[in-house]
């Protein structure tokens, strides 16, 4: 693959930069190597049980300084798609984590618990029977059902737990009727990527370490793609699918090193 018109990357994290609260290879370096010849880092994640400023601040723990608008959650998903398709006004229940109410409610949205336009749902590790009884009858009574992501697992230090879309299919089940999906393989988060930085979406290279998340999502935005084998997939696991990655590499190093070794020659 020619890395040439690659301006941008759009970096999943967990499984890509950490595994827990372990980077995967030398961080500040590898972020150095992109400065070094004006890669823009950009950041989605389908967590939205921390904010662009947590995450912020989590990588500058790492050695990586970075700007908070360059992350992009399913919470700036949320603000984004409900400003466009409903308005400012818009009353929304939050099914999930203190961070994603407290993203919406800095974006100026009023947060209800009855009444409701909006129902959106993601992880809560608080998840209580009311909570999803709240849930459903406020869609029952016509409140629109939106999902952050459908991911029914999440890598933890301690093995794999409970993802968001536990959550969601509950909802989902009791209620009869599908969610809008914001996180990835939506394309929502990478249309932010490509308004924030005024490019193309070939020009930005999409890199995870999920197929059906961060590749797929990445390949239905236009956007060129790499899978590293630092997290889940393997390059067997990913062999049934007929729209395949541009790259696999084993890590976010390698694919530094490729970008270096092409705009040197």
């Amino acid at each position: 693959m020619d890395l040439h018109s690659i301006k941008a990357l759009f970096l999943d994290m967990d499984g890509v930069l950490w595994h827990g609260k372990n980077p995967i290879g030398d961080l500040p370096s590898i972020f150095h190597k992109f400065q070094k010849i004006g890669i823009i880092p950009l950041f989605g994640t389908n967590n939205s049980t921390r904010t662009p400023e947590a995450y912020r601040d989590y990588l500058a723990k790492m050695g990586v300084e970075i700007n908070s608008d360059q992350v992009i959650t399913p919470a700036v998903g949320a603000a984004y798609l409900f400003q466009r398709d409903f308005s400012i006004n818009a009353r929304i229940h939050v099914f999930g984590s203190n961070a994603l109410k407290e993203y919406l409610q800095k974006a100026g949205f009023s947060l209800v618990d009855e009444n409701a336009d909006i129902v959106l749902v993601s992880l809560d590790k608080e998840m209580t029977y009311q909570k999803v009884a709240v849930a459903m009858k406020l869609i029952n009574e016509g409140a629109a059902f939106y999902a952050t992501n459908l991911d029914n697992v999440l890598a933890s230090e301690n093995g794999w737990i409970p993802g968001g879309g536990v959550m969601v299919n509950a909802v989902q089940t009791c209620t009869g009727v599908s969610p809008i999906v914001i996180g990835k393989p939506n394309t929502i988060m990478a249309n932010i990527a490509c308004e924030k930085t005024g490019l193309h979406p070939s020009e930005i290279l999409a890199v995870g370490d999920r197929y059906d998340t961060d590749i797929l999502g990445g390949i239905r935005a236009g956007c060129r793609t790499a899978l590293v084998l630092s997290g889940v997939d393997s390059k067997s696991s990913i062999a049934c699918y007929a729209e395949q990655p541009d790259l696999i590499c084993q890590d976010l190093n390698t694919i530094a090193d490729q970008l270096l070794t092409e705009r040197s020659q």
